[in-house]
């Protein structure tokens, strides 16, 4: 099984540096190793025993002490929130077309992503709409004038889709 081993190590030089990477690579397993030179650690990525790496370098005189032994598994992707990544493709296609300053568009977009983001969790939780009336044009669409994000051509003002209005 593969581990992170993060071991702390003398790192003083260049020369310390590339010594102490070339002892441990001549153990077997390892995917990768990397010198991090501020907190004087050597992260090594791979299936060998952290106390043989440690071993190896108090054989060749250096000072080496473990730090951490972790599993090295990726992390996994974190769920995408739906009304998220909607929202901020239609904010920022609506408020790109403001053409004062980067100040006034980002001021929309925040605007924007609140309101759009909150009408949107609401109509997924709720299992409708977020105006809290049944849609009444058809399943999926909710009718309610002066929504500005309109793009149904029904002319009802609202957004259609699973986003309420």
């Amino acid at each position: 099984m593969s581990k992170k081993i993060v071991i702390k190590a003398d790192l003083v030089g260049k020369a310390c540096m590339s010594d102490i990477l070339s002892v441990v690579a001549t153990l077997q397993g390892i995917k990768s190793m990397e010198i991090d030179a501020e907190k004087c650690t050597l992260t090594v990525v791979g299936a060998v025993d952290p106390v043989r790496i440690a071993q190896k370098l108090k054989k060749k005189c250096f000072a080496a002490t473990i730090i951490s032994v972790a599993d090295d598994k990726p992390k996994p992707p974190e769920p995408k929130d739906p009304c998220k990544e909607a929202c901020e493709k239609l904010c920022k296609e609506r408020c790109d077309k403001i053409a004062c300053c980067k100040e006034c568009k980002d001021k929309c977009e925040k605007a924007c992503k609140e309101r759009c983001e909150r009408r949107c969790k609401a109509w997924i939780e709720g299992g409708s709409c977020s105006c809290g009336r049944c849609c009444r044009t058809s399943p999926g669409f909710c009718y309610t004038p002066g929504y500005p994000y309109c793009g149904c051509g029904r002319g009802c003002g609202g957004w259609p889709g699973p986003f309420g209005c």
